[in-house]
């Protein structure tokens, strides 16, 4: 993230640590020192606080009293509505997006399939640039039934949501599966064929749940509240 275009070294401070602590590169329970954002930023201590308490009140963080500042944990719990709650409202709009869509629609999601398939050819690529790919997919049919404010919703949900899903895709190896699944989607779309698409999509939304079970019982658990 650049510094360009910021006239407020608190705010630098702040969308910087969100974006960190929203890609994992922050870690769930990891320390977070003043001092250390002090010297790598090179600002004085009250924009550090400022931005660590934006960043409690919208809780990525947690101060302990006499011990430390530390990125929350992950909830479960409030992880598995948040993918009830997509599954019902999603599936509502991609069976409006059925009624509406144009050949034209259907190309820019496969557009985006084709870009998924190139991405994952490139030597070293990013999880979150997969992730972004992913989520401006799923956005078309959002976008095409004008539930724009619902998706915006959705991806607000960033506290527990948004990190377990970078989590789902940095622990994923097997990307072409994911793909796969949105190949089927586009084509379950393009048929019209709405009696399969619930299942389509549950099986899509919740298998990070069952892929993941191991490593969040195990690898990961300590991520976890």
């Amino acid at each position: 993230m650049s510094e360009k275009g910021y006239k407020n070294r608190g705010d630098y401070v702040f969308d910087t640590l969100k974006e960190e602590i929203l890609t994992l590169e922050l870690k769930p329970g990891q320390a977070i020192s003043e001092n250390e954002i002090c010297s790598r930023f090179d600002v004085s201590r009250t924009p550090v606080r400022e931005a660590l308490r934006r960043l409690q009140e919208q809780g990525f963080v947690n101060t302990v009293p006499y011990s430390g500042t530390y990125v929350t944990l992950l909830n479960l719990d409030d992880i598995k509505q948040m993918i009830y709650m997509r599954v019902a409202v999603e599936l509502m709009v991609m069976r409006d997006f059925m009624k509406i869509a144009t050949p034209l629609l259907l190309e820019e999601i496969r557009h985006q399939i084709r870009c998924q398939k190139l991405l994952i050819q490139e030597p070293g690529f990013e999880p979150e640039q997969f992730y972004r790919m992913d989520a401006q997919m799923h956005s078309i049919w959002f976008e095409a039934t004008n539930r724009m404010k619902l998706w915006d919703f959705i991806q607000a949900q960033q506290l527990h949501y948004t990190r377990f899903r970078m989590l789902d895709f940095v622990t994923e190896t097997d990307f072409t599966r994911i793909i796969k699944e949105h190949s089927h989607l586009l084509e379950l779309l393009e048929q019209n064929a709405e009696c399969g698409l619930e299942e389509a999509l549950k099986q899509h939304l919740y298998i990070s749940m069952t892929r993941m079970k191991y490593a969040i019982e195990v690898e990961y658990k300590d991520y976890f509240q």
